[in-house]
């Protein structure tokens, strides 16, 4: 049996996931998703990838938000339609 965290990598080796995908996958709350997350982060180290979030609507990309949550909202635009980040290791 494997653990959450050994699931998540397994996941993310697959391809790329939202914190949200990931989530609903395990059947789990966000937050316990997120705090395994970074102990994947750095047990992947330079394996990890983090694609930026972005804005729907004005294609703003937050660049330099290292936080793998979704933001709450588009400081260009104010809009709620974000996607991502997407998160993946490389295999």
């Amino acid at each position: 049996m494997a653990t959450r965290r050994e699931e998540l990598t397994a996941y993310l080796r697959s391809g790329e996931r939202t914190a949200k995908d990931l989530a609903s996958m395990q059947k789990t709350r966000m937050r316990d998703v997120l705090d395994d997350l970074e102990h994947v982060r750095r047990s992947a180290g330079r394996d990890f990838v983090l694609r930026p979030a972005q804005c729907s609507r004005c294609d703003f990309i937050f660049g330099s938000r290292p936080k793998m949550s979704t933001p709450s909202r588009c400081p260009e635009c104010r809009s709620e339609r974000i996607c991502g980040p997407w998160l993946s290791i490389k295999s």
